[in-house]
């Protein structure tokens, strides 16, 4: 299974401004399956998606055998 990364961006918590912030979670997923479902998502928001992209990258690095 080849894994790889990817941003993703959403709405964080609406806080005291009238547009929510946008945050950054980074997922891996299998670039051979068709429908690129998420095998892990790190379970924090960041606030830039390279803090994201760094956080899969040690994900990955740390955990390169999945089946």
């Amino acid at each position: 299974m080849t894994l790889k990364i990817r941003i993703i961006a959403s709405h964080g918590e609406r806080g005291r401004w009238p547009v929510p912030k946008i945050v950054y979670r980074a997922e891996a997923y299998d670039d051979r399956d068709r429908f690129a479902d998420s095998k892990w998502t790190c379970e924090h928001e960041h606030e830039t998606a390279e803090h994201a992209f760094h956080c899969g990258q040690e994900w990955m690095a740390q955990n390169s055998k999945i089946d």
